[in-house]
């Protein structure tokens, strides 16, 4: 397994370059082929049943978090794990990546209570390809997968809903310091998209994953609101529970 301060994720030295392209500088002129809803305009989500989501999961993917090919945000000693699954190109993925993750690392990650896992559950082709850039860069500086992800979901209407997403996809990843030869031989990569496949695929068949993000914290499937104040609710609980379980 691969990790990384949260402190690292955010002053990592491409964030600058990244954030102008997520902003101002876009790929030329988009063709939209792939519609897909804002993520301002989805509709607000239901409060939790804390109850209602005492779900666990026996399966490996879960119990044994981190696991050796996980990329992992935070410290070694952290004492709960949180695993997303998401597609880069899903909406409800970057709402979430964009508003309440930061505020998730800032108060568990950066305090050294969790450690968050990003896993690839791709949902069509845009998605996979940019699972599989962040597989490549991840596999050649830990550090890189999470800044990458970060500007793949702040730019998500700048690639993922083009004609041309490879190609937006391309100016993102040249931003970010990766060379056209580069990732020409990373989109080509078979070896690296089998691995992103295979993410998903164990996902499908152990633990029925529904839709994105879906979210494990502690071992048991998070789905209720994905907002900073039910969340930390939740986190809070396993929190206690593990205190009390040392005790």
């Amino acid at each position: 397994m691969r990790f990384m301060t949260a402190a690292a994720f955010f002053s990592f030295t491409a964030a600058a370059a990244f954030s102008a392209l997520a902003g101002d500088a876009s790929p030329a002129a988009p063709t939209p082929a792939l519609a897909m809803p804002n993520a301002a305009t989805l509709p607000m989500q239901p409060e939790p049943n804390l109850k209602a989501m005492e779900h666990t999961s026996n399966s490996n993917l879960v119990k044994d978090a981190p696991l050796p090919g996980d990329f992992v945000m935070g410290s070694k000693t952290a004492p709960l794990v949180m695993i997303e699954y998401a597609s880069l190109s899903c909406p409800h993925c970057a709402h979430f990546s964009n508003t309440t993750l930061p505020l998730l690392i800032k108060k568990y990650v950066n305090t050294g209570k969790m450690r968050y896992v990003m896993r690839p559950f791709p949902l069509n082709e845009p998605a996979l390809k940019g699972a599989v850039l962040l597989q490549c860069v991840g596999e050649q500086d830990s550090r890189r997968y999470y800044a990458f992800a970060k500007v793949l979901f702040d730019a998500q209407n700048k690639w993922a809903f083009d004609a041309n997403y490879l190609a937006n996809l391309q100016t993102i990843a040249e931003v970010g310091g990766v060379s056209k030869a580069q990732f020409d031989h990373c989109m080509g990569n078979t070896d690296m998209e089998v691995k992103v496949l295979k993410v998903k695929k164990l996902a499908n068949d152990e633990l029925r994953v529904p839709h994105t993000p879906y979210i494990f914290i502690g071992g048991q499937v998070y789905d209720g609101s994905r907002d900073i104040v039910p969340m930390s609710l939740f986190i809070d609980k396993k929190l206690a529970e593990l205190k009390q379980g040392k005790q």
